[in-house]
């Protein structure tokens, strides 16, 4: 009997057996390569699909450049629409205005005429505290008026009339000194007129004894008697002449023991000075006339780094306005400005008044999170128009931005 193909049996290897008799021998069937499952599912059966797309998505990139590069020269006029029309190029944009040009702008603040002035304690306060505060805010105050009495202020007063105590001791001192030298000048005067007389008569028994001796009435030992007695009046008169000498000076005070008086009675009158001026430094003086602007501190409280309180003249107000280190240069002294701010309708009126020396930070900025605050800025100062003043008085430290004007746009 003859084989047949099996089409069926192409997929798998029949195992080989020996033929029956009488039947002859079957044809060897083809064998086909098997592959385990783990290692046809380790090919990467979408790689051809990929390569594909990434070729189809890398042409469509290339024909987008092409076109876009193309319109770009049609636009600019170099290469014509299919139609044979062109198009001209765009306008530039049009330039600022030479008004526009010539104005600087800048960021700022409204500040009192001479700042605002911070007091602190006096010097020598220590840890004093605040005992009373004497002023409010919105007051006005003359130079030298108290503004606050510290709690140090009963130990000095103390220490004032320790002092002035000693003053009128020292004084005391003084006037005894000199009724002293007084009668001791009287006594000194009465005592030399007596040694005087006395030696006045001594000296004429030495010259009686002397006419005496030379007839032979007395003996020499009485001679000698007389003449050591007129020796000790004269000595006497010396001793009262000097004694009165303490006295007699060219000027009163000049006497040695009332120069000494006078000398302990400035001494204790420069004590009496230094414990006025420690009481001085227990109240605090205004430095000079305004408004009390802001206080920090409140009865019971250290004063620290703030001080005690702000005040500033606002009868007078100026703009204090930062300018970029670039435009610097376009603004001049006596330039127009015009100011804005959010707390007051409209603009005030101003001029430049001084231009600042240093260059600095800025540290005035505007409410845009992505705006320069490392800026490099020149502070000028602006006065405003007396005019405007009345609107601006009650913004220190308002915010504001100014508009100069300057000569860039003649």
């Amino acid at each position: 009997m003859s084989s047949t193909f099996n089409p069926a049996a192409l997929g798998r290897a029949e195992p080989s057996h020996a033929a029956s008799p009488g039947e002859p021998s079957a044809l060897p069937l083809p064998v086909v390569r098997r592959e385990s499952p783990r290692a046809a599912s380790g090919r990467p059966r979408l790689w051809p699909i990929l390569s594909r797309l990434r070729s189809l998505a890398l042409g469509l990139v290339l024909v987008g450049g092409g076109l876009a590069a193309g319109a770009v020269l049609q636009a600019r006029g170099i290469l014509p629409f299919p139609s044979g029309e062109t198009v001209a190029p765009a306008a530039p944009l049009p330039a600022a205005s030479g008004e526009e040009a010539a104005a600087v702008f800048g960021l700022g603040r409204l500040l009192p005429d001479g700042f605002v002035v911070t007091v602190a304690p006096p010097f020598g306060a220590g840890d004093a505290r605040v005992a009373r505060l004497l002023v409010a805010e919105g007051e006005r105050v003359e130079q030298g008026q108290p503004l606050a009495e510290l709690d140090n202020r009963p130990q000095l007063l103390a220490a004032l009339a320790s002092a002035e105590a000693a003053v009128h001791l020292r004084e005391a001192e003084l006037a005894r000194q000199r009724v002293s030298v007084a009668a001791s000048r009287t006594e000194t005067r009465a005592a030399l007129e007596r040694a005087e007389v006395a030696a006045a008569t001594a000296r004429r028994e030495l010259e009686r004894s002397q006419e005496l001796l030379a007839r032979g009435h007395v003996t020499r030992a009485t001679h000698d008697d007389a003449g050591a007695r007129s020796q000790a009046a004269d000595r006497e008169v010396e001793s009262a002449r000097a004694t009165l000498g303490r006295y007699t000076a060219d000027a009163p005070d000049a006497q040695a023991d009332i120069a000494v008086a006078l000398r302990n009675l400035d001494a204790a009158r420069a004590s009496l000075g230094l414990a006025q001026a420690d009481l001085a430094r227990s109240m605090v003086p205004a430095p000079a006339g305004g408004v009390v602007l802001d206080i920090h501190v409140r009865p019971g409280e250290r004063p620290g780094e703030r001080g005690i309180l702000d005040m500033g003249d606002i009868d007078k107000m100026m703009a204090e306005i930062e300018i970029y280190q670039s435009r610097i240069g376009a603004v001049e002294t006596g330039d127009a400005v015009e100011i804005t701010g959010e707390a007051f309708s409209g603009t005030i009126a101003g001029t430049v008044q001084q231009i600042g020396w240093d260059v600095g930070r800025q540290t005035a900025t505007g409410a845009d999170p992505a705006a320069r605050t490392d800026a490099r800025v020149i502070k000028v100062y602006v006065a405003i128009d007396p005019a405007d003043i009345a609107r601006v008085r009650r913004f220190t430290n308002l915010q504001v931005t100014a508009r100069i004007e300057t000569g860039e746009g003649t």
